[in-house]
Order: C-alpha cells, then sequence, then structure tokens
C-alpha cells in the first residue's frame, strides 16, 4: 500500500519556535530556530516513513468561513511574532529543496486541506493509500479511520502512532464523534464556546449514550438531571454551531491530483546548499554530508530534551 504524508506545517512551526531557543541564526543573523525544527522533522519523517506522496498544508491568508459564521473563532490569539512570521518564507524553501508539494488554498484553514485530501484518498480502497498526518493537533483526531491514521514526533525522537483505536482508548468514543464533543465541551483553544456549564466528564457520559449532538437533542427530555437538560435546551444554537466550527471541511475545491504530490528522492545538493546558508552543520552531517572533524568540534548548542522534540 502506497503512502501519502500531510504535513501539519504551521503547527510544527509553532512548535519548533517555541521548543527552541533564539541563539539559531542563519550567515545573515536572522532567527532560524523554527526553521531547524521544522527541518529536523522533516528529516526524521522522511526517514522513517519514506513516502510515495507528501503535502505540505497551509493555513490560507483570508479569513476563513469559520470567522464569518463565529466572529469570535480564534479572536483571543495574539498575532504572530516578527521573530517567527520571518522565518516562514525560509520554511518554504526547506518544504521545496525537499521536494514535498506547498497546497494553500485562501479562506481554508491548512485542517481542511489535509481533510480532503485524507478522505478523498483514506476512504477509498481503489486508491490503495495509506493517509499518515503528521501533527499533534487533536482537532485532526477527527479524520482517522482504517486508512488513515497520526503521527506524532515525540520528546525521545521516536514517533507515537495514533489510529482509532488508541483514540478511542484515550476519549471514551469514536474519532468521528470528537465533533459533538466540542459542540457540547466548547474548545477554548480556538475560542469555540460549546454549551455553557457542560464540561468535559458530561460531555463525554452524554456522547457515549446518546452520540451525536443531533441525537442528543433528540433525547432531551430523558436527560438528568434538570438542570442539566435546561443548560442545554437553552444553548442549541450554540452546541450546533460549536460542532460546525470545530468540523473540519473535506470539501476544499483543490485543483490538484494525487499525481502532482509524488515524492521522489530530494536533490542531496540543493538541500546541503540552503542548509549551509542556514548553518545548520548537523542536519547536513544526519544526511550523511559534512566532515568528521568539524562533527567532533562543533555541534548547535541546544540541550537534547529540546531536539527530542525534532
Amino acid at each position: 500500500m502506497k503512502k501519502l504524508l500531510l504535513i501539519d506545517t504551521f503547527n510544527f512551526l509553532h512548535r519548533a519556535y517555541h521548543a527552541l531557543p533564539p541563539t539559531f541564526r542563519d550567515q545573515n543573523g536572522e532567527p532560524t530556530n523554527a526553521v531547524y525544527g521544522v527541518t529536523s522533522m522533516i528529516i526524521n519523517v522522511l526517514e522513517q516513513l519514506k513516502p510515495d506522496y507528501a503535502v505540505a498544508a497551509l493555513d490560507g491568508e483570508k479569513p476563513t468561513f469559520r470567522v464569518e459564521d463565529f466572529t469570535g473563532y480564534k479572536a483571543h490569539r495574539r498575532p504572530m511574532e516578527d521573530a517567527l512570521n520571518s522565518q516562514i518564507p525560509k520554511v518554504m524553501e526547506i518544504l521545496d529543496a525537499f521536494g514535498i508539494k506547498r497546497i494553500l488554498i485562501d479562506g481554508y484553514e491548512a485542517d481542511d486541506i489535509i481533510g480532503t485530501l485524507a478522505v478523498k484518498y483514506g476512504s477509498d480502497e481503489s486508491q490503495n493509500v495509506e493517509v499518515v498526518i503528521v501533527s499533534n493537533d487533536k482537532d485532526l483526531w477527527q479524520l482517522v479511520n482504517s486508512r488513515v491514521v497520526v503521527m506524532i514526533p515525540n520528546t525521545t525522537g521516536k514517533v507515537e502512532w495514533l489510529g482509532s483505536k488508541e483514540i478511542e482508548a484515550r476519549l471514551g468514543f469514536a474519532p468521528k464523534l470528537i465533533i459533538d464533543y466540542k459542540g457540547l465541551r466548547g474548545d477554548p483553544s480556538d475560542n469555540i464556546p460549546g454549551v455553557f456549564g457542560v464540561g468535559e466528564k458530561i460531555a463525554k457520559d452524554l456522547i457515549q449514550k446518546y452520540g451525536t449532538v443531533e441525537d442528543i437533542y433528540k433525547n432531551l427530555e430523558k436527560i438528568t438531571p434538570k438542570s442539566l437538560q435546561d443548560k442545554l435546551a437553552n444553548c442549541v444554537e450554540q452546541a450546533v454551531m460549536s460542532k460546525k466550527l470545530a468540523k473540519i471541511q473535506t470539501d476544499v475545491p483543490l485543483q490538484i491530483e494525487l499525481s502532482e504530490c509524488r515524492y521522489t528522492e530530494f536533490n542531496k545538493l540543493r538541500v546541503v546548499e540552503v542548509l549551509k546558508r542556514y548553518n545548520f552543520k548537523s542536519l547536513i552531517r544526519r544526511l550523511g554530508f559534512g566532515d568528521e572533524e568539524n562533527s567532533r568540534k562543533k555541534k548547535e548548542e541546544v540541550p537534547e530534551n529540546q531536539l527530542g522534540l525534532f
């Protein structure tokens, strides 16, 4: 079975930026800590997966439909720091050097691009494709099924694999019901409100007993205590809206064929040239380049527990 790698690019960009020290600099003295982390992750994933197809999904620059539906969506988040924003073009250059297809559609988030590709190729047995989503964003768990899995690089340098069974064991319900859980519980990280007064345990109990948000409201009169019934009754529209906000779109108008995402051996000379410009000597050595003398003399000064993230 062929493998389609879907990278949640900005997820790792933010993760690397906050995990690695700002001492990483390129030849012009510009910060590169996020670039280093993303590049290291790419090398790890490519070495372990050896994918047949690879896509780096990116957030569009224009507001998404979610903001149009609910102006408070992600409204509490701070603007991207200049030191991180300045590294985005460098990450794009890294992706191009490794030959990974970049996809960005204005009006949609990277999650929606990943969702569309995952459903299109991970739900069609005739495609003979296994979809591997690389991200530690739990929102993407809703896409997991028998042919779609999540791969999370962890702090030991290894990876964690999550399929349907692993996710259900953690949550207590199937991945497809995550959007219903968020419809009830909300999601503070995205400023999704949910139902006021319904916490994690109650939301989980309701889903385990009744299933979807719609089924919960069909059985509203059976729900006890009365105080919970009242909370749900007072937030019908809010619960439905919250579920909609949490749902990853799987019908993004992508004008692209799988063949355009084929991954082949990257151009080593091009990759090394870029890595040299960014002073990523240890990554060059990991790719099998660089002399042993320099390897012994100097390494990037990063604690092992931080490098392990990537």
